[in-house]
């Protein structure tokens, strides 16, 4: 190891605490004793070996040899690392919280100052450890706040009003593009969590969402649609949109059609729970706990009508993982326990926050499940959450990409 990687592990050693590591590269690891659920509803199989080599999964046995570092799981579980499927993680130690809790990809919808963008790349290049993260950019939508204005001047002359028309709104989609983005994320209705704004009024218009597909889909992209009213989201679902995020007013004709059409659902339970409710006694603190006490029967309904119909809906927090922020405390467990109260079961709660997010983010080819030549995105649990679900909160290792990042095995 050079001087410059003996600096960066002695100085991130501070950051990770104890139990992490952050690895030049991965090693070769045999998971033996393994209870295995693979991710895939399959029955779990006890006395499983998996052996990961150069970051991917090379082989899932019954016993047999072993190579390199052995790691023996006394009949603890083993299943995929989970996948957030709606963050808003903007920085390297958010990163690092969202990864020790077990999550080993991220989906970040929204971002301010390009901030998630660069914590993104980091990671990418080794420089920080976390998630692997696909990012969106800013928040496309008719007013999308100061930091859309800084992040691209060029759409200056809305600053005043509103950013309006497809040929805009096109426009709007290229530059997040140019810029990097992996996923567009426009404003089908408005925001919920804001007292000045109302969920149950649309936002894009149905010629504005489609510009925003139409060019996504140029560039090989899709489109996530924040959406919670009947109107906006429906002219979401018609006009192509990806993924519906949140949908608490989704009316039984959109979710119909997302059916049809194959429109994933990511409800972000938790944030529209009880978990989700500021912690402040501020006026507009206040507006905002009655809502969601007003809105958590309705997305709840929307998720069960969803199971029933058959519509793909994957985990997701909607949180930030970050210190001082009211989303921080939320992890994929609680949306997948809140998951289990609509209907789900434990092994169905644990696809949605494994192969239904890969799906999600069209990288189930590659992770999501645990099957030879996936990624070797790995968590491992003291007991087997389909009788103890609250297990699902205690990682004691996480494996991502083949390299150890949290190792509490005792």
């Amino acid at each position: 190891m050079g001087n410059t990687m003996r600096f960066l592990a002695t100085l991130l050693a501070g950051v990770l605490g104890t139990g992490t590591a952050l690895s030049a590269g991965a090693e070769t690891l045999t998971l033996t004793n393994a209870l295995l659920i693979d991710g895939t509803g399959t029955p779990p199989v006890a006395g499983t070996t998996v052996v990961v080599k150069d970051g991917k999964i090379a082989a899932i046995r019954r016993g047999g040899p072993t190579e390199g570092k052995v790691i023996d799981l006394r009949g603890r579980t083993l299943l995929p690392g989970l996948i957030d499927a709606h963050t808003h993680i903007t920085n390297p130690a958010a990163a690092l919280r969202a990864l020790q809790s077990g999550v080993t990809t991220a989906r970040v919808l929204g971002d301010v100052n390009w901030q998630s963008m660069g914590t993104r790349d980091l990671v990418r290049n080794g420089s920080v450890p976390g998630p692997e993260i696909l990012a969106a950019g800013p928040l496309i939508r008719p007013k999308p706040g100061l930091a859309f204005y800084v992040a691209h001047p060029q759409f200056g002359r809305f600053l005043n009003t509103e950013l309006r028309g497809p040929e805009n709104i096109a426009a709007a989609v290229r530059a997040n593009l140019a810029r990097g983005a992996d996923v567009i994320k426009v404003g089908a209705s408005e925001r919920a969590g804001l007292a000045s704004t109302d969920p149950r009024r649309q936002e894009l218009t149905y010629d504005e969402l489609v510009a925003a597909v139409t060019e996504a889909k140029k560039a090989g992209k899709v489109v996530a649609a924040h959406a919670y009213d009947p109107v906006g989201s429906n002219a979401a679902v018609r006009a192509g949109v990806h993924s519906i995020e949140h949908g608490a007013y989704l009316s039984d004709e959109t979710l119909a059609l997302m059916k049809e059409k194959g429109t994933f659902f990511v409800p972000t339970l938790a944030v529209l729970s009880p978990l989700g409710d500021p912690r402040s006694d501020s006026a507009d603190d206040i507006k905002l706990v009655l809502r969601t006490k007003y809105m958590q029967p309705d997305i709840q309904a929307r998720v069960r009508r969803a199971k029933a119909l058959g519509i793909t809906v994957a985990a997701a927090t909607d949180g930030s993982y970050d210190d001082g922020n009211d989303t921080a405390r939320l992890r994929v467990a609680h949306d997948m326990e809140e998951m289990l109260a609509v209907g789900y079961t434990p092994m169905e709660t644990i696809v949605n926050a494994t192969r239904n997010g890969a799906r999600v983010l069209q990288i189930e080819e590659r992770t999501g499940t645990i099957a030879v030549g996936k990624e070797a995105d790995l968590l491992v649990v003291d007991r087997n959450p389909l009788e103890q679900f609250v297990t699902l909160f205690e990682p004691l290792l996480v494996i991502n990409n083949g390299t150890v990042v949290l190792d509490r095995l005792y």
